[in-house]
């Protein structure tokens, strides 16, 4: 006797609203997960066969099914907020610091805001992080 197969079942509603946001959205992210929710839509596949689909784990995709049996679309498309502390940069004392800086034009790069925010603060964060808080705080601003 084979594994069972993967049953999502949608509503014709679900199935229409599935099929546009995957058209429509640029999010790769989301774009995984409505193509994985249209696969085990179809009951063809067993967990193991849609894990080898997709390059995700069984239990990533346990995870998928469950939040979108709980929640639907919206549920699967929601992203989980990563375990640990959160960022000291969400202070307002902080931002208001950077948002200042960056009217004055205190930095050009973001490795002079890195460094500020280590000497001034302690608080140390990769690159990549330190561009999101400046794309951020800088579309607050405009």
């Amino acid at each position: 006797m084979g594994r069972k197969r993967t049953e999502l079942e949608l509503t014709a509603k679900d199935r229409a609203a599935i099929h546009h946001y995957f058209n429509t959205t640029e999010d790769l992210r989301e774009r995984e997960r409505l193509d994985f929710a249209i696969k085990a839509a179809t009951g063809k596949h067993t967990l193991e066969d849609l894990a080898r689909l997709t390059g995700r784990s069984r239990s990533t995709l346990q995870n998928w099914l469950t939040k979108f049996r709980r929640g639907g679309i919206n549920e699967l498309l929601t992203r989980d907020a990563a375990p640990g502390k959160v960022t000291p940069l969400v202070g307002e004392e902080v931002q208001a610091e950077l948002r200042e800086g960056l009217k004055r034009r205190r930095w050009t790069t973001a490795q002079q805001v890195a460094d500020w925010l280590t000497q001034r603060h302690g608080i140390k964060r990769t690159r990549k992080s330190i561009y999101y808080w400046l794309h951020k705080i800088s579309s607050q601003t405009v």
